[in-house]
């Protein structure tokens, strides 16, 4: 296949989106028109989102906590859902799990912005087809107790549009084995459970696994660095969110520039990748931009992006019958699709 086919290919191929966080999907137009709103003042006003800016992932996170603080009722967290969906709904995104941060909105209660994010992906799925599910996050570089309770918020607002807990920021400064209590509360109160493990050792993985109950990884490129870890992840079909664009911009990947390298191996190893873009407008980046930077990697094969997608269905957290029918809505677009047939 040439370049340009492949990426043609990879605007029309159906997506599955498990790894995008609300707060860092949003436009940067909403961005000023939100701080206008609520009189926030912006250090860089439409150069906001400027990727030359994000030197390191703490740089990159206080721009993050920027657009936490300007994001604060339940009208603006409607908009903002809304708006990331119509978006996905473009590049043929079908269903998305979503993280939704609330310790980066310090100015919402739970509740408050739970409603709007709800109406918001409800307004999305009837305008434009797309379902959304929701994964609360757990902010890594607070205290235990923190996150506990924020899992109990979760649990005491329960709706059923929130199907798990993830745990996101600075893996350095907020070791996995820290949230182990909340993680088996969520547990406990029937939640799917991620966390980001992107900056650390092969060994936060085996943490994930072992003491917090996670059946999916948020990035996770150093893996193949360890063949143990590697092995026991493709036997037991761990899967793997990863996210090309920004870990290269941001060089959090624990592999310098070489994310995409990474990706590549571990397909190689037969393990479970999806791909999704993390924070779209943060990174210049959008689904279809996600898979057309790894063409040169995976020598414009259009293969490796199919068994992406199948490895999506299988990782979402959709209930039998709904991954069946999501299945369904894949293999019937790959079906009409003339690169597949």
């Amino acid at each position: 296949m040439t370049p340009a086919e492949y990426d043609a290919f990879a605007a029309r191929i159906p997506k599955i989106s498990l790894h995008l966080h609300l707060t860092g999907s949003v436009a940067p137009d909403t961005v000023v028109d939100l701080a206008r709103k609520h009189d926030v003042p912006l250090p860089a006003g439409r150069d906001v989102y400027d990727v030359d800016a994000h030197a390191d992932l703490d740089a990159f996170l206080r721009v993050y906590d920027t657009v936490g603080e300007v994001v604060r009722d339940a009208d603006d967290f409607h908009r903002v859902t809304y708006e990331t969906l119509a978006l996905a709904a473009r590049h043929n995104v079908l269903y998305r799990e979503m993280f939704l941060s609330p310790p980066a909105h310090p100015h919402t209660p739970y509740p408050v912005m739970l409603d709007g994010v709800v109406r918001g992906l409800r307004d999305a799925e009837t305008d434009h087809g797309v379902v959304c599910r929701l994964i609360v996050a757990l902010h890594r570089e607070r205290d235990a107790d923190e996150g506990r309770r924020l899992v109990e918020t979760v649990i005491e607002h329960r709706d059923e549009h929130v199907i798990g807990i993830g745990l996101d920021y600075a893996e350095v400064n907020g070791p996995p084995e820290r949230f182990r209590d909340a993680f088996a509360l969520a547990g406990r109160a029937g939640l799917h459970r991620t966390a980001h493990s992107e900056s650390g050792p092969p060994a936060n993985i085996r943490t994930l696994l072992d003491d917090l109950g996670c059946t999916r990884v948020d990035h996770g490129y150093h893996v193949v660095t360890d063949a143990a870890m590697t092995a026991r992840c493709r036997d037991e079909g761990v899967p793997f969110t990863c996210t090309p664009v920004s870990s290269d911009i941001g060089r959090y990947s624990g592999s310098g520039d070489g994310t995409h390298r990474r990706i590549v191996e571990m397909l190689d190893a037969g393990l479970a990748v999806t791909i999704d873009s993390d924070d779209p407008p943060m990174f210049g980046t959008d689904p279809t931009h996600d898979l057309r930077v790894l063409g040169p990697a995976l020598g414009y094969d259009p293969a490796p992006l199919r068994r992406m997608l199948g490895h999506a269905v299988d990782a979402c957290w959709l209930d039998d019958t709904d991954r069946a029918a999501l299945r369904a809505r894949v293999d019937a677009a790959l079906k009409e699709d003339p690169c597949v047939n």
